[in-house]
């Protein structure tokens, strides 16, 4: 048997793992790449609201719990199942512009994505950690925004991180781990994922179990902490609401189908799911990877998610490696030569190495502040209506809501979905119901983009009149003052 040289063995020693250098590695690409796609990471109008509604919050102390920025459904109960986000978001605004907000994201995106990387590297080579990271990154890039969901991503991969080890190891998750639902039910409404998915690894442990005794010690252990779950998941200014607003959210079919991140996948455009299942199907097919049937059955679930809602391709991205690692590990180092079956050599090494190089010099070379931006927002056609005196009720493009309750006007919509109800956002985009709206709202001033369908009939309507143009917003005003 060859046996290292004792000088080689003290050399390699000198190396830390892979396996413990990756997350750090992966946190500092994912940083200033992020940073260098600060233009992108603002390009959402919601941030805009989201910096308002904390700012609402820190101002008054508390919590709303009824509509105080819209004209059209003020005093209506609304859930701000966000606001500890938000506040989060106004404070690093107020304190460092929008590079905080930009900050805040970047360092969540590398959160999650290092705890990932941790994680997988505990069963997997490190390449093939490095695939499910990737992927992961790949299928929440398009939703990489200086919002809400961001910020809870860490909290998603944890939890299941955390509840998968337990499974893997036969126990119940330690009871501290419930903290996280508390920071994550106050955070983002997602939270109720997170239940879902620990109910469904408390089932599997169950249905795992080899007798009847077991049964009964798997069904206390896990019971207790996902009644402790639940119970955290009440520590919110919302209590219950907070729980029962994404299922309401989910019946909205109209907002569903027409608001871009929760439409469904359409493969006319380039999508990272294309990929992720084209990987699957070659490990499946060409390899013969397995999982066990109750994996297998949870993975359906979330692909099925992700392509009904493209927004939940992130939940399949950071999910599915952590429940297919323990299975697939093991048939991952049969596939593997005995050389390569830890992921240590040379290659990976030099790998690593350039890694860290290129992200370094990325970091030093353009981390992207320059680029730093404020949201798309129609401010010169604000700036013109401020100027020219107009005022009264408006009727705005739906993307301008955020905006305008950023600037102190209250809007008739923004995008909060959840308040404003079905029926009312299918009204809103019927331009046959224009004319009662104008009237029952008693509009006085129209501030629309170029691309909105109603710039076609504001055009032609006998007591309306085109003031202001650009290429992100036109001013109509309402001839007779909307009387």
């Amino acid at each position: 048997m060859n046996r290292p040289t004792p000088g080689t063995a003290r050399a390699a020693s000198r190396w830390p793992p892979i396996a413990v250098i990756a997350p750090a590695l992966v946190a500092l690409v994912v940083i200033t790449a992020t940073f260098a796609a600060a233009g992108r990471v603002l390009s959402d109008p919601d941030t805009l609201l989201h910096v308002a509604v904390g700012r609402w919050i820190l101002a008054h102390g508390a919590v709303p719990s009824q509509d105080v920025f819209s004209y059209s459904a003020f005093g209506r109960p609304w859930v701000a199942h966000e606001w500890l986000s938000e506040v989060l978001l106004a404070v690093l605004y107020d304190a460092f512009g929008w590079a905080g907000p930009v900050a805040a994201t970047a360092l969540a995106f590398a959160a999650a994505l290092a705890i990932l990387a941790r994680s997988l590297g505990r069963r997997l080579a490190p390449a093939h950690a490095l695939i499910g990271v990737v992927f992961a990154a790949g299928l929440s890039y398009a939703h990489l925004l200086a919002r809400p969901h961001v910020l809870a991503w860490p909290l998603l991969v944890a939890w299941v991180a955390l509840i998968v080890r337990a499974r893997d190891e036969g126990r119940a998750p330690p009871p501290y781990a419930a903290l996280l639902m508390v920071l994550w039910a106050n955070l983002h409404g997602g939270f109720v994922v997170g239940l879902g998915l620990l109910a469904f690894f408390a089932a599997e442990a169950l249905f795992e179990a080899p007798d009847l005794r077991a049964v009964r010690r798997v069904g206390l252990e896990w019971g207790a902490f996902l009644t402790l779950a639940l119970a955290a998941s009440l520590a919110t200014p919302n209590g219950l609401d907070g729980w029962l607003l994404p299922f309401r959210l989910a019946r909205m079919d109209f907002a569903l189908s027409t608001i871009q991140e929760w439409r469904s996948v359409d493969f006319q455009s380039p999508q990272a799911l294309e990929p992720w299942l084209m990987l699957v199907l070659f490990g499946a097919a060409g390899l013969g990877l397995r999982l066990p049937l109750t994996r297998l059955v949870l993975l359906l679930a979330l692909l099925h998610l992700a392509l009904r809602h493209q927004r939940n391709g992130e939940i399949l991205g950071f999910v599915s490696p952590l429940i297919a690692a323990s299975a697939l590990a093991p048939q991952l180092r049969a596939l593997a030569s005995p050389d390569r079956a830890n992921g240590e050599g040379p290659a990976a090494r030099l790998a690593a190495i350039g890694l860290l190089v290129v992200g370094l010099g990325f970091a030093v070379y353009d981390v992207g502040w320059a680029r730093l931006a404020p949201p798309p927002a129609p401010r010169d056609a604000l700036a013109y209506v401020r100027a020219h005196a107009i005022d009264g009720p408006v009727y705005n493009d739906v993307n301008f809501g955020g905006y305008l309750v950023f600037a102190g006007v209250p809007p008739f919509v923004d995008g909060r979905a959840d308040l404003y109800g079905d029926a009312f956002l299918r009204r809103n985009a019927a331009l046959g119901e224009f004319a009662a709206l104008a009237n029952a709202y008693r509009f006085t001033w129209a501030m629309v983009g170029p691309r909105n369908p109603h710039v076609a009939l504001l055009d032609v309507l006998p007591d309306w009149k085109r003031v202001y143009a650009d290429d992100q917003a036109i001013v109509y005003v309402r001839l007779g003052g909307g009387a």
